[in-house]
C-alpha cells in the first residue's frame, strides 16, 4: 500500500486570539453594489433596412444614419446590462425614407471580463461584448409600435480605466410590417446597424476580492471551545473555593470549642471585615469618625487629645504637604494636610476606565462621608511615565481627574465642594500600572 501525507494546519492559541489578517479567494470577486460601475455610451453610424418584401435597392442605396445613446452597469466584470435609446431613419423597400426610433433593454457578457481575477488593480485594454436583448420599435411615419429582438456584438479598447472606444455591430429583428409591408403577425424586418462612439465610466469603478471566510470560521469554532473549556475550569475554581470556605468555617468551629477562637480570630476577619453585603470590597471609615471623637475629646482609648498632638507622624498626600514631628491636628483643621490616606482608584493603560468597576463603591462612601461631615474633597489624576510621552500623560492624568470628579458629582457633590489637580506621568510607585490612578483625598472646609 502507499505512504499517504495528511496536512493538517493547527492554529496555536496564541494566533486564535488575536483578529486575523483577511486573504483573498483567488478568482473570485465580490459583486459590485448598486452605486458603482455605471457607465454611459454615445454612437453613430449607419443603419441597413432588410424588409419582407426586400425591394431593389443594393446594401449602399439602403444605408442611412443612425445614432444610439446608453445608460448601463456592470454587475460583475463579465456580467452587465444598459438600456439603450436611438434611431433617426431607414429606407424601405420602396427606396421611401421613414424616420424610426427605438428604446431596449441589452443584457451584456464581456468574455474577457475574467482578466480582472488576479488583479483587481489592473483593468484589462481589449473588451469583446456580444449583447442580446427586447425592446419596442416606433415608425412615426406610419405609427406602427412592434416588439423587436437585438442581439449583437461590441468591442472596446480602453484609453483608461473610465474611457473607452466602441465599435458596435448588431441587429434589431421585428414584424414585416414595420415598414407599412407584410404580415403583422410573423417576424421578417431587420434593421442592421454599424457604429462608433464613446463608452465613459461614471461614479466608483473598480472591483473587491472576495475575503477568504475560512479562517475565521475556524477562529470562530476555536473560540467557542476555548470559552467552554474556561467556562468548566470556573465552575472547578467555583467548587474549589466552596470546599475551601467550608473547611474554614469548620476550622474556625474547631477553634471555638478549643477556646481559641479570640487569639487566632484575626486570620478569618480579614476579608469579612472589608466584605459588604453585596460582595463588593469597601474602605473603612471608623478611623475619620474616631478621629473625629478624639477632636471633641472623646477617644476611645482613653488618649488626651493634648497628648496626641505632640505625637510625631509623616504623612503625605495629594497635595503634596509631607511633614514630620508636627501638629498632625493643627493641620488637619486647617486644612494643610488631609484627613487620613488618600483613596486610589487605578486605570486601564492609556484610558481613563477603571480596572474594575467595584470600585465604584468606594466613591459612593466618600460622598457619603463628604455630605455627611461637610468635608471638601481634592481628586488628583496621574499617569504612568513609563509609557506615553509628556503630553499624552497630562491629558490622560486630566481626563482621569474628570472622571472620578464628574462621578462625585453625579452622587451629590457640590461642584464647589470638589477640586481637582493633575499630576501627568508618575514613577512614584511600583509596579508601573500602580501610577495609572487618581487619589482622593478628604479636607476639612476653611
Amino acid at each position: 500500500m502507499a505512504d499517504t501525507t495528511t496536512i493538517v494546519r493547527r492554529l496555536a492559541a496564541d494566533g486564535m486570539l488575536r483578529p486575523l489578517k483577511p486573504t483573498y479567494m483567488k478568482g473570485t470577486l465580490v459583486a459590485s453594489p448598486w452605486t458603482d460601475n455605471w457607465f454611459i455610451q454615445a454612437a453613430g453610424g449607419t443603419t441597413v433596412f432588410l424588409g419582407t418584401p426586400l425591394g431593389c435597392n443594393d446594401l449602399f442605396g439602403r444605408m442611412k444614419p443612425t445614432f444610439s445613446v446608453s445608460l448601463g452597469k456592470w454587475f460583475t466584470p463579465s456580467v452587465g446590462g444598459r438600456l439603450n435609446y436611438g434611431g433617426i431613419q431607414f429606407n424601405d423597400c420602396d427606396n421611401q425614407s421613414q424616420d424610426y426610433q427605438y428604446l431596449r433593454a441589452d443584457f451584456m457578457w464581456n468574455v474577457l471580463g475574467n482578466l480582472y481575477e488576479d488583479d483587481v488593480h489592473s483593468f484589462a485594454r481589449w473588451s469583446v461584448i456580444p449583447y442580446v436583448g427586447i425592446g419596442m420599435l416606433h415608425n412615426k411615419d406610419n405609427g406602427h409600435k412592434p416588439f423587436a429582438i437585438s442581439y449583437g456584438i461590441q468591442g472596446q479598447y480602453h484609453l483608461s480605466r473610465r474611457i473607452a472606444v466602441t465599435a458596435e455591430i448588431g441587429n434589431m429583428t421585428t414584424m414585416q410590417d414595420f415598414d407599412g409591408y407584410g404580415n403583422a403577425h410573423r417576424l421578417g424586418d431587420h434593421l442592421l446597424s454599424a457604429s462608433l462612439g464613446l463608452s465613459v465610466h461614471i461614479g466608483k469603478s473598480g472591483w473587491k476580492r472576495a475575503v477568504d471566510a475560512r479562517p475565521y470560521i475556524a477562529q470562530n469554532e476555536w473560540l467557542s471551545a476555548y470559552a467552554t473549556s474556561l467556562s468548566d475550569k470556573n465552575c472547578l475554581y467555583h467548587a474549589q473555593h466552596e470546599r475551601d470556605r467550608q473547611t474554614l468555617n469548620q476550622l474556625r468551629k474547631i477553634l471555638a470549642i478549643e477556646g481559641l477562637l479570640d487569639k487566632y480570630d484575626h486570620l478569618f476577619s480579614d476579608d469579612a471585615a472589608s466584605i459588604t453585603a453585596n460582595g463588593y470590597p469597601r474602605n473603612d471609615y471608623s478611623g475619620l469618625n474616631s478621629l473625629r471623637a478624639r477632636m471633641r475629646g472623646r477617644n476611645g482609648n482613653g488618649q488626651n487629645p493634648k497628648v496626641m498632638e505632640s505625637t510625631s507622624y509623616t504623612e503625605k498626600c495629594g497635595s503634596g504637604i509631607e511633614e514630620s514631628d508636627g501638629n498632625y491636628l493643627s493641620l488637619i483643621q486647617t486644612g494643610k494636610a488631609c484627613i487620613g490616606a488618600p483613596v486610589y482608584f487605578f486605570f486601564e493603560l492609556g484610558a481613563d476606565r477603571l480596572l474594575n468597576k467595584s470600585q465604584l463603591v468606594n466613591l459612593d462612601e466618600v460622598a457619603r462621608i463628604a455630605k455627611k461631615y461637610g468635608l471638601m474633597v481634592k481628586v488628583v489624576g496621574a499617569a504612568d511615565s513609563a509609557t506615553g510621552n509628556e503630553t499624552i500623560n497630562d491629558n490622560l492624568s486630566r481626563s482621569r481627574a474628570d472622571y472620578i470628579a464628574s462621578e462625585l458629582i453625579k452622587r451629590g457633590m457640590e461642584n464647589g465642594t470638589v477640586t481637582k489637580g493633575y499630576d501627568g506621568g508618575i514613577d512614584d510607585y511600583s509596579p508601573n500600572e500602580a501610577n495609572r490612578h487618581t487619589r482622593i483625598m478628604l479636607y476639612f472646609r476653611q
